[in-house]
């Protein structure tokens, strides 16, 4: 399938681009895999392009073995891609002269620090199962970035960050596309190298290790009412105090069409992101169905770590069933609570896009 993909947020402004997704089931395997590849091209002259999917194999196995326990199944998962974006980061400050939020001189400094940055990345993880609905495995991470900030220091080398470690996930949904039950539960960790940048300012730090977690369970409703809900962190470990202008682009970021509705991706990065969001599904008629969703979350310097007004955004939406897979084309409209100084209040971010957020 191919369709169009069209956002709209107050930072990037209109995004038009597309998408195309194979949906496919491998030999002996009842689980259905996904190719996707999408791209986007902003009026803010901001682009990427995407590569993604999921595949799901069954482990060759002697006829015998299979009959006596359920063959071993496992999967690769992989993300790959390339973007070059112009943007605003907005760091924690402690300083009164820059405080917005609470009462003791500690917020976001208003202004915030413009930057551009080229980014490709490949990520690749590959569970194995080890029993019912558990599996496990390797992952690895690469990252190559360089950046201009404040159009006054620019990368003279990428940035280059690789790491190595393990997945573990749970997964007893009823459908991966659009489940109506169960649990699901990944948790990441790995180590990791990050090579030294000349930039003329900031402290040169390292990264060491990276960890992540996604939670998420399915609820079934009376009239065919789901009650979906998902907790997500991302910690990025260091030493010490990282540099945020030097590191930048490895920072786990806030926001975006599958994270905090509302809420642009690139405005918010840190050590920590932490967020919960929930959504109510509801059938309409035929194909089409509904959805009122919410979430909070910000993010966080675990080295001078401070308590600011967490973000919000909320919304509504429209799903259309397209095949018996159960994948949806997504609609959806949010707000969030963005300090009007940095993203007008009133204004209104779009996602038109293919599969849930979660």
């Amino acid at each position: 399938m191919g369709i169009p993909v069209v956002n709209y947020s107050p930072e990037s402004t209109w995004e038009f681009g597309a998408a195309a997704q194979g949906y496919f089931r491998l030999p002996n395997q009842e689980r259905t895999s996904i190719v996707q590849l999408d791209g986007t091209y902003s009026l803010n002259k901001q682009w990427y392009i995407n590569a993604q999917g999921t595949l799901y194999f069954k482990a060759k196995g002697n006829e015998a073995r299979e009959k006596r326990q359920k063959a071993r199944e496992w999967q690769l998962q992989f993300r790959a891609g390339y973007s070059d974006r112009p943007a605003t980061y907005y760091g924690v400050y402690d300083d009164p002269h820059f405080a917005n939020e609470g009462n003791l001189g500690i917020g976001m400094l208003r202004q915030g620090t413009p930057y551009q940055m080229q980014r490709g990345y490949l990520h690749v993880q590959a569970p194995i199962s080890v029993g019912k609905d558990w599996a496990v495995g390797p992952m690895a991470d690469l990252l190559i970035a360089q950046y201009e900030i404040a159009r006054k220091y620019k990368t003279s080398d990428p940035l280059v960050q690789a790491a190595l470690g393990a997945v573990a996930l749970y997964d007893s949904r009823d459908n991966v596309f659009y489940p109506t039950r169960g649990i699901f539960f990944k948790l990441s960790a790995a180590a990791a190298w990050t090579s030294r940048v000349n930039i003329p300012e900031g402290q040169q730090a390292t990264i060491n290790g990276l960890l992540a977690a996604d939670l998420r369970q399915f609820i079934s409703l009376p009239c065919d009412l789901v009650f979906a809900w998902q907790f997500k962190a991302q910690l990025m470990l260091s030493e010490y105090a990282i540099s945020h202008l030097t590191l930048y682009p490895m920072l786990p970021r806030l926001g975006g069409q599958d994270g905090l509705r509302g809420v642009n991706s690139d405005m918010f990065r840190d050590d920590i992101m932490m967020a919960l969001q929930a959504e109510l599904r509801i059938p309409i008629w035929s194909i089409f169905r509904g959805a009122v969703f919410a979430g909070i979350g910000d993010v966080y310097d675990y080295h001078n770590w401070h308590w600011a007004i967490p973000k919000v955004g909320y919304g509504v939406g429209l799903r259309a069933t397209i095949n018996k897979a159960k994948v949806n084309i997504r609609f959806d409209i949010a707000r969030s609570n963005v300090d009007p100084r940095w993203n007008n209040i009133n204004a209104y971010s779009f996602y038109l896009t293919a599969t849930e957020a979660f």
